[in-house]
């Protein structure tokens, strides 16, 4: 009797962790939606001065309106 009382809570605690990953699975597979649906378009982000356009210095290739850095932001 013991050892099926010992059984069961094993089973138990397995079955409620694999429902907690699952459930964290899902929330960073909608963080991940949520974060592509916001993403603006090259021209909003020029717009709202997000982005260099070129002949601006820059250090990462996002610093750029046309993602292409090299030492200075180059044409599209």
């Amino acid at each position: 009797m013991e050892k099926l009382t010992i059984l069961l809570l094993v089973v138990t605690v397995l079955v409620s962790t694999q429902a907690m990953i699952q459930g964290d699975i899902k929330k960073r597979r909608k963080a991940k939606i949520n974060i592509f649906s916001k993403r603006k378009t090259t021209a909003e982000r020029w717009w709202d001065g997000e982005c260099r356009s070129w002949s601006n210095k820059c250090e990462w290739p996002w610093h750029c309106c046309s993602n292409d850095c090299e030492d200075y932001c180059t044409l599209w």
